[in-house]
């Protein structure tokens, strides 16, 4: 309870509060301090915390008491208690006292329109219509950032580095607890044993190490069972990495991450993709060579994460310009624009789509394809369109993962940059009369009839 109170101070300032420049935000790591110097620059403060506790009513008994319960010193506010000594202004508050007021239910000191601000990692979903580019919304929604999660467990293969710090604890025929942090130069200092070299090894490697170093110093550290001493190494708070997310992004530039941030912690601290981007090839970088691709679609379709490795120091994340994109419309699940990889084909297509939807026709799928500048002439739109027949397809058990889910057999066509694919859907309950053209004409079928 106590540290929720604190949260909210940092995000509430008292309405004397300087508006800060908005170029200026702190980070979290930041946002305390931050709001202990914003404090100490309105003297006026603590007059007003002790008017708000002369208009509460409370005697100062009742403050005390209240303030115990909810976990904070029961003298935190005796300074503010009774009335000002003349010529002697109340001392300024800090985050606790603030903390306190709301605690004990009083109004609170702040206005909402005025707040400091405070880097909080969230990415706030741009106003206007979204995009028509598949995957880009995704990133573009409010969602966190994926900022630097310092503390917690770490997977087996997390090997240490500079900046982590652990925890050492031996039980038995002694009782002693090390916290450690990693060097510069890779290694840790543990009381009476001396420097260990710990630097890309797991955890488990370093417990191998320690038996042997540890049981130099005491005897008691064996692997046997019946060993008389005891030791467990965990981490307590993992390094921050800065590495670099360039390309078609929405915030190109440097960010610190946690070292167990992956390429999607780098993807979202920038704020996503641009609708430029390519999503099928977004490349890992490490020492000036190609280190691996990634596959965006693979998290957004199926949410398979297994390419999403681990970023270290010096990565760089580049999101190239896209390369084939067909948009596809019409009576499928998911209407919109797709990257495609080379030799993907309409099939490939309609898959990613979801593909068709119930009220799907099912007889043909219309590709339009902006034809090249010599041969456009006096075509209007300077495009073709090409009729895709659909076959009915017999399967036996169930579809393969991947095909569209609708019993007919799509065509392998290879599609090009810029077409755009058109699914028709069944005639709505709701229309009146239809007619049927055959014949001599580009695309015979059946099409509804209005007056007039």
């Amino acid at each position: 309870m106590r540290k929720l109170l604190s949260l909210g101070v940092c995000l509430l300032v008292v309405s004397t509060l300087h508006r800060a420049d908005a170029q200026n935000v702190p980070p979290p790591s930041q946002a305390q301090s931050a709001l202990q110097q914003a404090l100490q620059q309105n003297p006026g403060l603590g007059d007003v915390i002790r008017q708000r506790i002369q208009q509460s009513g409370l005697t100062g008994e009742q403050i005390r008491a209240r303030l115990q319960a909810g976990g904070y010193p029961a003298n935190l506010l005796d300074v503010y208690l009774g009335a000002a000594a003349a010529g002697q202004p109340a001392p300024v508050p800090g985050a606790s006292q603030l903390a306190a007021i709301q605690a004990l239910g009083l109004p609170a000191v702040a206005t909402a329109g005025e707040v400091l601000p405070v880097d909080t990692g969230v990415v706030r979903s741009p106003s206007g219509p979204g995009s028509a580019v598949f995957g880009v919304d995704v990133f573009r929604r409010t969602t966190t950032q994926f900022l630097p999660l310092l503390s917690g467990p770490v997977p087996a293969d997390y090997k240490l580095g500079p900046g982590d710090v652990l925890v050492l604890i031996l039980t038995g025929d002694v009782e002693l607890a090390y916290t450690l942090q990693v060097t510069r130069e890779g290694f840790i200092l543990i009381p009476q044993v001396g420097q260990v070299f710990v630097s890309n090894l797991t955890l488990d490697q370093l417990r191998d190490v320690l038996y042997a170093r540890l049981g130099r110093v005491y005897s008691g550290v064996k692997r046997a069972a019946s060993a008389s001493t005891r030791f467990d190494i965990s981490v307590a708070n993992v390094r921050a990495n800065q590495v670099y997310v360039v390309g078609e992004v929405a915030q190109p530039g440097a960010y610190q991450i946690s070292s167990l941030g992956t390429v999607l912690t780098g993807l979202y601290a920038a704020g996503g993709v641009t609708e430029r981007a390519d999503m099928r090839s977004v490349e890992v970088r490490r020492a000036g060579k190609p280190l691996a691709t990634l596959d965006l679609y693979d998290y957004l379709l199926h949410g398979d994460t297994r390419n999403d490795i681990r970023l270290q120091t010096g990565d760089v994340v580049f999101v190239p310009v896209h390369g084939t994109r067909v948009q596809v419309t019409g009576a499928v699940t998911r209407p919109a624009i797709y990257d495609l990889k080379p030799g993907e084909t309409l099939p490939d297509l309609v898959g990613a789509a979801g593909g068709f939807r119930a009220d799907a026709a099912l007889k043909r799928v219309s590709v339009y394809r902006i034809l090249p500048a010599a041969e456009r002439g006096s075509s209007p739109s300077g495009r073709v369109v090409m009729d895709v027949p659909l076959a009915t397809e017999k399967r036996d058990g169930a579809s393969k993962s991947g095909d569209p889910p609708s019993g007919v057999a799509v065509p392998a066509l290879s599609l090009e940059d810029g077409d755009s694919v058109v699914v028709d859907a069944l005639p709505s309950l709701g229309a009146g009369y239809y007619v049927g053209i055959a014949g001599m004409v580009e695309k015979p079928g059946t099409y509804p009839w209005h007056p007039g």
